[in-house]
């Protein structure tokens, strides 16, 4: 019972929250126009990646390369959190982001007295351009930072009546790649656009690394090697695989294909590591979740013959580098998520409520259910396994 007043109270809170943004974001767009770029006053830009996780930020990197282009003599400062910005390190381009601003929205920040001193500190800073690709649950907090941030060109997403305030804006698809509506936002401002065919790369002394560790670990190391991300850090009940399936798809990949198993995942998904750590004791799994740096993930993911995972951040990591993929979808949309269908395989089952969560403003996915992703079966993702693994064997 008290638990159910407890919810009670923080909808409440929460429609009054987005009622008195919606009606700031009202006042305040009565004195907003659309205009221009004048290309000659950028001379400082602020960029985000869309206010989530790593995959957000990596999904954003090719607009901010874009701008950098654009703009070669201005400085682009990057608001993201310390942990995603661990990924700027594979980041090919990274020369041109001239620094970080840590941003935690679903921590340090969280609180509207910590977004406001945040706001503050960002407005003393005299930014020329605000670059917020924010959609989702904090896309009209995050639309009214980058107005009293103070730039006087804001370039983002709108949907509704959020993102009117951005002196340019795009309508928030529900079917296209979030990479490719991120530049369109730049298209819709007149600026070049580039979508570099590489992004992601890992350090040679890196991968070096990952190749020594895994000698050691196992001597006789042969095909295929299997990298497996079975949590995910954001809205994680509604994009994991139930991890009873990970479990037996692990046993069924050794015993199939005598397959090596890398597990990956981050310090905040050890609930995951100890619940596999249980069910599986085989010297062929190496569990390595939170024992390596995003940096050092993605070197064991690179050594990969193939990568399996949910929507999450090492999903995109192992994309973006080109790694064979099979990525399980459940309330998130394959067709919005997705930037290329190249090596990549996706397992969903397209049931009539999926997908429910498509980052409108404001919506967060609340499915007590989630039999989108119950529904998936082991065969399905060991027939997806097969087929790759033939592939990569030379008999397709």
């Amino acid at each position: 019972m008290e638990s159910i007043k407890m919810s009670s109270i923080f909808k409440l809170k929460k429609i009054i929250g987005n009622f008195v943004l919606f009606i700031l974001g009202k006042i305040f767009y009565l004195s907003c126009k659309d205009k221009p770029i004048n290309s000659l006053e950028i001379k400082k830009i602020l960029a985000t990646g869309g206010g989530g996780g790593i995959g957000d930020l990596i999904l954003a990197l090719p607009a901010i390369e874009s701008l950098g282009l654009n703009f070669p003599h201005a400085s682009i400062s990057l608001l993201t959190s310390s942990e995603s910005a661990e990924v700027l390190s594979l980041f090919s381009s990274r020369d041109i982001i001239s620094e970080v601003i840590d941003y935690d929205a679903k921590g340090r920040h969280k609180s509207l007295l910590k977004k406001l001193l945040l706001i503050i500190s960002l407005r003393k800073r005299h930014f020329d351009l605000s670059y917020f690709p924010s959609r989702g649950e904090g896309m009209r907090k995050e639309a009214l930072m980058s107005f009293f941030i103070g730039a006087s060109n804001r370039l983002g997403f709108s949907k509704g009546n959020v993102g009117l305030l951005n002196t340019v804006k795009v309508e928030l698809k529900d079917d296209v790649s979030l990479l490719d509506q991120n530049l369109a936002i730049l298209s819709a401002a007149k600026l070049r656009v580039q979508r570099p065919a590489k992004i992601l790369a890992v350090p040679e002394k890196d991968l070096l690394e990952a190749r020594n560790v895994l000698k050691h670990l196992i001597p006789n190391c042969k095909f295929p090697i299997i990298s497996i991300h079975p949590g995910a850090l954001w809205h994680s009940k509604s994009k994991c695989w139930p991890i009873e399936k990970f479990s037996s798809l692990i046993r069924y990949l050794h015993e199939e294909f005598n397959a090596m198993i890398i597990i990956v995942g981050s310090k905040n998904e050890l609930s995951i590591s100890r619940v596999l750590s249980g069910n599986i004791q085989n010297p062929s799994v190496v569990n390595m979740i939170g024992k390596t740096t995003v940096v050092q993930a993605a070197a064991f993911i690179k050594q990969s013959h193939l990568f399996i995972g949910n929507d999450s951040g090492p999903f995109h990591i192992a994309n973006f580098l080109n790694v064979p993929t099979i990525v399980l979808f459940g309330a998130t949309s394959p067709r919005q998520i997705v930037s290329s269908v190249n090596n990549c395989t996706i397992v969903s089952k397209n049931l009539d409520c999926s997908p429910c969560y498509l980052h409108h403003p404001g919506l967060r996915p609340d499915c007590e259910d989630v039999r989108c992703l119950k529904e998936i079966e082991v065969e399905e993702v060991m027939n997806a396994v097969r087929k790759e693994i033939k592939k990569q064997a030379g008999h397709d």
